[in-house]
């Protein structure tokens, strides 16, 4: 039987935000900003190590989506939505650039847990239903892991020796002022009604930077705090407004 309402098949919720993966979080809130209706369900356990790259996936009316823009165009299609709407032909070149600048800064935070994602490990709403074997295997290889993988993906990147550090925190806070300037005094990053899919994109992003751990954390969040406050603001009003659940889903 084809399912009417989508099915979302993402990673674990955690208690500090609602996914510690960008696009996990990026496409919920593109459809709850444009008010389409949609069930959850995490994966196995046993899949979020071999599989993590994948999610979210996608079921929606008898079609199964591994490429989460795919699945989006396709519900925003039979909803009569639009993914960029009331955007000018030079805001959505614009959109595509500032897209990239966030990629890069999701290549920032992959530092940040490849050095450390040992906050992971307890996550109390992760591991609140789990049995003592399923606690062992996720602190103990799941994790640890995880971890590896995402340190190994970052030098492949670029990002290695020992001045990486010191060059993913000035990159980080050349960008996150780049984004605060464009942003300005602004509600969203152009001058619409609703969130475009670059807002819900910068809030999935910038979410993790605000409250999951970082790499030379206390500079960076002091940093967020004094040079670019309207990003902090952003995040807390695009929160505010489609994620009135958080706690709920969080705790």
């Amino acid at each position: 039987m084809h399912r009417k309402t989508a099915l979302l098949t993402t990673l674990p919720r955690t208690v500090t935000v609602p996914y510690y993966s960008p696009s996990c979080l990026f496409l919920e809130t593109v459809l709850r900003s444009k008010r389409i209706p949609y069930d959850t369900e995490q994966c196995s356990l046993y899949n979020v190590l071999p599989r993590e790259h994948l999610y979210p996936l996608i079921d929606s009316d008898g079609f199964f989506f591994k490429n989460v823009m795919e699945g989006l165009d396709f519900l925003l299609a039979k909803y009569g939505k639009s993914l960029d709407s009331g955007l000018t032909p030079k805001e959505r070149a614009q959109a595509l650039a500032l897209s990239a600048l966030l990629d890069e800064l999701t290549w920032m935070l992959a530092y940040s847990r490849g050095q450390d994602f040992s906050w992971l490990r307890e996550d109390r709403k992760i591991i609140e239903d789990f049995g003592l074997v399923q606690l062992y295997f996720w602190r103990n290889w799941i994790v640890p892991q995880m971890q590896k993988r995402t340190r190994r993906r970052v030098r492949g990147y670029g990002l290695s020796g020992k001045s990486a550090g010191k060059e993913v925190t000035i990159r980080t806070e050349a960008m996150l002022e780049a984004l605060a300037s464009l942003l300005n005094s602004n509600k969203y990053f152009f001058d619409v009604n609703e969130p475009s899919w670059l807002d819900c994109k910068a809030f999935a992003v910038l979410v993790q930077f605000k409250y999951t751990p970082l790499h030379n954390e206390a500079r960076l969040k002091q940093f967020m705090k004094d040079r670019t406050p309207n990003l902090m603001t952003f995040v807390t009003r695009m929160k505010e407004e489609f994620w009135s659940d958080w706690v709920t889903i969080s705790d």
